[in-house]
């Protein structure tokens, strides 16, 4: 299901996942950027709580340093407020932006997100939706009491 969909960007819902997909297809201004990121969280607030979300940076390299900032001090908290769980984000670099956050990236401790936002990285979507699919379910299993 297509959430949000502009030449900057594409959000759709994966069912199968229970999982936000967020793939950004042009460099954004930080307007766009935001106006995407308040759709997440308005599809958030009317529909359903989704706790994972597959950002693929691929196509537009690193965020800027006012659009992570944006996310780790007015997003996520919203979020989280909407949640009131923990959630996770799979993103995923091209090779080349991989390496060179492994080699030389460090978010400053004011920027860094809250223990309520759980991030792992991949140069794979498949890769980063497998990584999802597993937390999702041992959130399930959760569910289940063990048989005895």
């Amino acid at each position: 299901m297509v959430v949000l969909e502009t030449p900057y960007v594409k959000i759709s819902y994966l069912f199968q996942v229970n999982c936000l997909s967020v793939s950004w297809l042009m460099r954004p201004t930080d307007a766009v950027f935001i106006e995407a990121h308040v759709a997440i969280v308005e599809f958030l607030s009317k529909n359903f709580p989704v706790k994972l979300y597959c950002t693929d940076l691929t196509l537009v390299g690193a965020l800027t340093k006012d659009q992570e900032t944006w996310l780790a001090t007015e997003c996520y908290n919203k979020t989280y407020n909407i949640l009131n769980d923990d959630f996770y984000v799979a993103v995923v670099f091209s090779e080349n932006h991989f390496k060179a956050v492994v080699s030389n990236y460090m978010v400053p401790s004011s920027e860094t997100a809250d223990d309520y936002v759980h991030f792992n990285y991949f140069t794979d979507q498949e890769e980063a939706l497998h990584w999802l699919e597993n937390i999702k379910k041992g959130q399930d299993s959760a569910l289940f009491p063990f048989a005895t």
